[in-house]
């Protein structure tokens, strides 16, 4: 009698996770392999990372337009209508031949002058949670890209998709950074790096989303057959 068994789980009893614990899976199916998930799994992975990697384009100092008093303040040219600044640092406008004003971005940018400007309480509030809305979303992208060669639990899949809209949360609080006060006293308008993570925002949303309302049931790969002779 030839028995062949097609390690096949659609229901969270057979949840692989937990078979394996109890010993009523084979190691040899958990082994690395291509979509061990299936082709769904594509989809949020590329989505986080291409959100993980908009906020990765910014270069710290092009969050923002400002345009005010504060502009003459930090660079004492009274002529310089707008800089460019970031949560660190913060980019001068350069006068073109034409003689309007624009952002070079072949430019160093410069550390604030904190004599000059106020880091407030909301300021170091948005640095910080900027800070860890990217270390929530590299977690999660990390361990998603893992989904397409080996196989996860329904609690590992669901902590990807958790960790997915924590980030997205995080970044959006990240945006009472234009309610500093030199914001409040000037006028800011979101540039470059407030639009990339805007964008970040998006597809770490629909990702997360993607992974909590569905658990991609893995098929497991099929162990050598085995032969059992029965006599009788």
């Amino acid at each position: 009698i030839v028995s062949t068994t097609h390690n096949i789980y659609n229901s969270e009893e057979e949840d692989p996770g937990r078979l394996l614990l109890s010993g009523m899976v084979n190691p040899y199916s958990m082994k690395c392999r291509c979509l061990p998930h299936g082709f769904y799994t594509c989809i949020p992975t590329l989505l986080a990372t291409i959100g993980w990697l908009a906020t990765l384009t910014e270069d710290g100092c092009n969050y923002a337009i400002i345009e005010g008093a504060m502009v003459t303040e930090m660079t004492t040219n009274p002529d310089m209508p707008f800089l460019e600044v970031g949560f660190n640092r913060y980019r001068e406008a350069s006068l073109n031949d034409d003689g309007t004003w624009a952002i070079d971005y072949y430019q160093l940018c410069k550390y604030y002058n904190e004599d000059i400007v106020n880091i407030d309480g909301v300021w170091k509030f948005s640095k910080v949670v900027s800070f860890l809305a990217l270390v929530f979303a590299g977690a999660a992208v990390l361990l998603i890209w893992f989904s397409s060669c080996f196989i996860f639990s329904r609690n590992t899949w669901k902590l990807i998709g958790c960790e997915l809209l924590t980030a997205t949360v995080l970044k959006l609080l990240s945006y009472s950074w234009l309610a500093t006060s030199m914001c409040r006293s000037n006028t800011c308008s979101i540039s470059y790096g407030a639009k990339a993570d805007i964008v970040a925002c998006v597809l770490w949303f629909i990702s997360g989303v993607l992974v909590l309302l569905r658990y991609p049931n893995p098929k497991l790969a099929n162990p050598p057959t085995s032969t059992n002779a029965t006599t009788s």
